[in-house]
């Protein structure tokens, strides 16, 4: 049996069709904001700028809740985060508040960037860690499912020497591929390095094992603690902070 469209029904199918499936890379909704520089206000404010871009980049609801920060530029807006919102105690480390001269762990920053979307009645997000098989392909789909939903994710990176994490990161993700090739082992990023407020380009890879995989990230513009390594170090994307 043979199927016939009018030109009006195709039309409307491929219209349909345009809508539900992705045409492009999953990209930042607001592509030319203005990028943050951590170094503004202090060397170990990544997490604070990381999320302030994320805002600025972001959909409509989240552009409000970055310009509802008190401040004028990013050294203001920074301090106000930093005082008002690192100054709390965390729900998550016993007597220590969310922001210190370490900086701040995943778990507090998207507490943290919870409380700044709150008042505009955005979207919240939510903390994610890379587990299992097939957190390569896990990863992938939360970026860009994010991304799409307005939300630049809040990337985690941490340098491990061994067995021992000796740095880390955190960095925006501004675009990510519209899909996965079949049997990637890889894809790429664009993102924004908070030091410097720079926006480069990087790449995930994997490395599978028994049990689990490692989410290698590959970005030669942000070193995160190369020059602290003794041995042969990997730099790992560990945490994502994503609009689920």
């Amino acid at each position: 049996m043979s199927l016939t469209f009018s030109l009006p029904a195709a039309l409307g199918v491929c219209l349909l069709l345009t809508q539900c499936a992705p045409t492009g890379p999953a990209t930042a909704p607001n592509p030319s904001a203005q990028a943050v520089n951590q170094l503004a206000i202090a060397g170990n404010a990544c997490g604070p700028a990381a999320a302030l871009n994320a805002l600025r980049f972001g959909a409509p609801a989240y552009q409000t809740a970055a310009k509802a920060i008190p401040g004028d530029g990013d050294r203001s807006q920074l301090r106000h985060i930093i005082l008002k919102h690192g100054g709390t105690w965390s729900r998550h480390v016993p007597q220590r508040y969310r922001w210190s001269r370490r900086g701040i762990n995943a778990a507090d920053l998207a507490d943290l960037t919870n409380e700044l979307i709150r008042t505009a009645k955005a979207p919240a997000v939510t903390l994610s860690i890379p587990n299992g098989t097939n957190a390569f392909e896990h990863s992938y789909n939360q970026l860009a499912r994010s991304l799409r939903r307005g939300f630049p994710p809040i990337v985690g990176l941490r340098r491990y020497d061994g067995i021992n994490a000796i740095d880390s990161h955190f960095i925006t993700i501004l675009q990510v591929p519209d899909q996965l090739e079949k049997n990637a082992e890889a894809y790429a990023i664009r993102y924004i390095d908070p030091m410097g407020g720079r926006t480069y380009d990087g790449t995930i890879r994997v490395k599978r094992g028994n049990s689990h995989a490692q989410l290698i990230a590959d970005t030669p513009r942000t070193s995160v603690g190369l020059s602290k390594a003794k041995s042969p170090s990997v730099l790992l994307m560990d945490a994502l902070i994503v609009a689920p």
